[in-house]
């Protein structure tokens, strides 16, 4: 790459973070980039350092940059390995030679096995492209809504206690939830008032104006669009509260997009103050519009919210194409393995043979809980028969090498499993739990639940809770008929209406983007002619739209589903990943599509062998299922 190439590079990357550079600062970046190994790499190290400091001035100096360039190569002083000997060879093959010269067998000739064996995994594990994420590990960054930007928390995540907290923990769970939401909310066209009120294109656009709470009065009997957290303060009395105020609401006749209302959800809603009893009377209902990927990493300049990296736009187009060349790799995923019949095993086998006869071999199992048929609980606390089915589990997949050997292997809790509390996220299994599986598996990793996996350039999140069962008996109001034909023409007439002087051109502009919420996710199946039995599942659709729209994993009240507060936001879906995984035991197999994001749930292994296959390469999602 020319000097002149990589300095626009390093000009580009820079303005997309809100930063420039003085000509003696770019010279310091420029000789620090030509001295390291990974130019892309390296710049991306730099503009995560400045992340973390606090700046003066969107300029920055040489000074700045002589910090953390040498901060930099002092972390590589003290963490990168040896020198690659002159033979050619990396110093763990020399290591491997000589143990294996001097030991025949015996001890000797076990160990030069086994650190052959890790070093293989190790190579495997730097160049396969999948990062794993503990929850407890996710970044936290909280909006700043005078500046408009967000700001990671310097402190770490590890520095959070998950017990030891205060009260003030559970006022931020609510409040960052909301200020997540309602800034994307400012962003979507339908809430954005025009910039310039002249010109004929500027009077004729119509948009929706969110009002406060405390903004309803005096307001009885004009049409209102709030947005609030739904809550039942009262018995049988529901309300609406922003960080402004409350105020009851009275959703009777609401009309409602898809998803799942329950309290703790946070809504858009359209009506009008009762001057009567100054109750709020909501004529429609519908939850924050969500918006793609991309319009999100923009708008927030590519922060790492995932927890595995900052990826640029010129790297996301790098692994996209790494990606499409990969066309065979694949994903296995298996929820409700229950290592305590001996159906799974039987099961698990012919798993096993199938996918070892294959040329390629998947690139990664994930297994999901529950691991146990009885939930460990007060009556249940087996936890040497538990570790037992994981050695069993451990003596099956040594029969097939090249599983063993070259493939990831992920678990992830269940809400069943031996765990510290119910609340989540869920800490991985404890060593003690799983046997000798850590030993036989040289590339194996137990992970949080809900786990995040990056795959190159697509983040992909896995959980394992029973979440629909919940979500629909807490709903406040029915779900939507997805399909109900009259219903969208009833809401077509509705617009008309009010586009022709029964209603403002707001009303007509709130129902547009309502039914635009209800469409988003059918734009997958319009191409086809008729859905799959997968994706006849109204109910999961209701769930996808309802996780995407609300971008958390948990939109319910924390009686139902507790959430450890410091640990919050790691239970996000911000940005929405490419592909979530829920396993959910209330549902059979199904597939569902909201905006960029594929919802799988892949069936209970345990009742019909059901799994899923997923091929990221064209991000599409195969059932199968073992008699």
């Amino acid at each position: 790459m020319s000097a002149s190439h990589l300095q626009g590079v390093v000009n580009d990357e820079f303005r997309m973070s809100g930063l420039s550079l003085r000509r003696d600062a770019m010279a310091a970046v420029l000789t620090f980039l030509d001295r390291s190994d990974d130019a892309n790499a390296a710049l991306t190290d730099v503009l995560d350092a400045l992340d973390t400091k606090s700046l003066s001035s969107s300029i920055v100096g040489a000074d700045v940059i002589a910090d953390i360039t040498s901060a930099l190569d002092r972390k590589r002083g003290v963490f990168g390995g040896p020198s690659t000997p002159a033979g050619g060879g990396s110093p763990g093959d020399d290591d491997l030679n000589d143990d294996d010269a001097n030991g025949g067998g015996g001890g000797r000739g076990a160990s030069a096995s086994a650190r052959r064996e890790d070093h293989l995994a190790a190579m495997l594990d730097a160049s396969d492209g999948i990062t794993i994420v503990d929850a407890f590990d996710v970044p936290r960054f909280t909006y700043d809504t005078q500046r408009k930007v967000f700001h990671e928390d310097a402190a770490g995540p590890r520095a959070r206690s998950v017990c030891a907290t205060s009260a003030d923990s559970k006022i931020e769970l609510y409040r960052e939830r909301f200020l997540l939401l309602q800034q994307r909310l400012a962003r979507h066209r339908m809430f954005t008032k025009p910039s310039f009120a002249a010109g004929a294109r500027a009077s004729e656009r119509t948009y929706c104006e969110i009002t406060p709470l405390t903004g309803l009065l005096g307001c009885a009997h004009q049409t209102r669009y709030v947005m609030g957290c739904l809550s039942q303060l009262e018995d049988d009395r529901f309300f609406l509260e922003d960080l402004t105020g409350q105020i009851q609401v009275d959703v009777t006749n609401a009309a409602t997009s898809s998803g799942l209302y329950t309290e703790n959800c946070i809504v858009v809603a359209e009506g009008e103050v009762r001057k009567r009893d100054g109750v709020f009377e909501v004529r429609a209902l519908g939850f924050p519009p969500a918006e793609s990927r991309e319009e999100t990493r923009s708008a927030t300049n590519h922060v790492d919210f995932f927890g595995a990296g900052r990826l640029s736009p010129s790297d996301v187009s790098r692994l996209t194409e790494d990606e499409a060349a990969a066309s065979e790799d694949m994903f296995v995923v298996l929820a409700d393995v229950w290592l305590d019949k001996e159906a799974t095993f039987k099961r698990l086998r012919t798993v096993f043979e199938g996918f070892d006869s294959l040329e390629t071999i998947p690139g990664m199992f994930v297994f999901m809980g529950d691991f146990t048929s009885e939930p460990f609980g007060p009556t249940k606390y087996d936890y040497s028969g538990y570790a037992a089915g994981f050695d069993q589990l451990a003596t099956l997949i040594e029969d097939f090498p090249r599983l063993r050997q070259e493939a990831r292997w992920v678990f992830v809790p269940g809400p069943g499993d031996p765990g510290v509390a119910a609340a989540l996220p869920r800490p991985p299994l404890l060593p003690s739990l799983t046997g000798r599986l850590r030993d036989a598996l040289p590339r194996v990793a137990f992970a949080s639940n809900p786990a995040r996996i990056r795959y190159k350039s697509q983040d992909l999140v896995f959980m394992r809770e029973d979440l629909q069962s919940r979500m629909r008996r807490n709903c406040i109001l029915p779900p939507t008929e997805l399909d109900d034909v009259r219903g969208k023409d009833i809401r077509a007439k509705e617009k008309d209406i009010a586009a022709g002087g029964g209603g403002s051109a707001a009303d007509a502009a709130f129902d547009a983007a309502r039914d635009d919420e209800m469409d988003a996710e059918t734009d997958a199946d319009e191409g086809d002619d008729e859905p799959s039995e997968w994706e006849r599942r109204p109910l999961f659709r209701h769930l996808a739209a309802t996780l995407v729209q609300q971008a958390h994993l948990a939109p319910l009240p924390l009686a139902q589903l507790p959430v450890y507060w410091e640990h919050d936001h790691a239970m996000r879906l911000y940005p929405a990943p490419h592909c979530l995984v829920l396993g959910d035991r209330t549902e059979q197999q199904a597939l569902a599509k909201f905006e960029d994001t594929e919802l799988v749930n892949p069936g209970c292994f345990a009742d019909d062998g059901s799994f899923a296959v997923y091929r990221p390469a064209t991000r599409e999602v195969e059932f199968s299922a073992v008699p």
